[in-house]
């Protein structure tokens, strides 16, 4: 059975981010550093996925309560990709709107 809910409040937004390594398979390695700081850098973050998306790439998709949420944590972003240059190639992101969040469910 699938859900799909209609909010009352505005729908999250949805920061995306597209990352290039230096060297493949180093996902284990950045997941462990951003566990250390994602707490503090984050605080407003309702949810994370991250996507191994080839040996030397990946993505993440991280969902905020609203632009201005997202936007008090760039500075905590910027620290972060601070952190994770030495191991990054390139990486960049796009923000929007979600529109619809589809979660199937098990009763």
């Amino acid at each position: 059975m699938a859900l799909c809910l209609k909010m009352e409040k505005p729908m999250s937004i949805a920061r995306v981010t597209m990352h290039e390594f230096n060297e493949e398979n180093m996902h284990e390695e950045i997941e462990a550093l951003y566990a250390t700081i994602v707490d503090e850098y984050f605080p407003n973050l309702e949810q994370v996925i991250n996507i191994k998306t080839g040996p030397t790439s990946g993505i993440s998709i991280a969902l905020y309560p609203s632009f201005e949420s997202a936007e008090t944590n760039l500075e905590g972003r910027a620290k972060m990709m601070e952190l994770l240059g030495p191991y990054l190639k390139d990486s960049f992101y796009h923000e929007g709107e979600v529109t619809t969040n589809y979660m199937k469910t098990n009763k």
